[in-house]
């Protein structure tokens, strides 16, 4: 997405949307909000719910909870006889 303006001068300034802008844009069209709310259809709602969810790497294989090893370190009798010493 890009916006443009005319300036006094007769200059053309473009701009860019940026990533939070078009997640934002995307979350709109998904919960049906927005400035255009009456026209979002089911099936552009659902494409954005698509889009935000292939960002996020909620599909596939790529979505796996990382579980690392728990290490108990039992050095509680150490600290005890440091702290009586």
């Amino acid at each position: 997405m890009f916006y443009f303006f005319i300036t006094m001068k007769g200059m053309i300034i473009i701009t860019i949307a940026d990533e939070k802008e078009i997640l934002e844009f995307f979350t709109d069209v998904m919960r049906q909000e927005g400035y255009a709310e009456e026209n979002i259809k089911f099936s552009d709602s659902f494409k954005a719910a698509e889009l935000l969810g292939k960002y996020y790497g909620m599909f596939g294989d790529r979505h796996q909870n990382e579980v690392s090893d728990v290490v108990i370190v039992d050095n509680i009798a150490e600290k005890i006889r440091k702290t009586q010493s």
